[in-house]
């Protein structure tokens, strides 16, 4: 599973939405330990451009 938040005003630029540490560590084992078959979280960090908004 991956984790992706942004802010973006104009939606063709984003930049990472600044989570807390802590918060990730929780949302992750929550996710890893109450969905079957995920056995990963990872937190896609990359802007765009040169990243998208979208998963490819």
């Amino acid at each position: 599973m991956r984790l992706r938040a942004v802010t973006s005003t104009d939606g063709m630029t984003a930049e990472v939405y600044p989570f807390d540490f802590a918060f990730l560590n929780r949302v992750a084992g929550r996710i890893v330990n109450e969905v079957r078959g995920i056995n990963r979280v990872t937190y896609d960090i990359t802007s765009k451009p040169p990243g998208t908004i979208e998963w490819e």
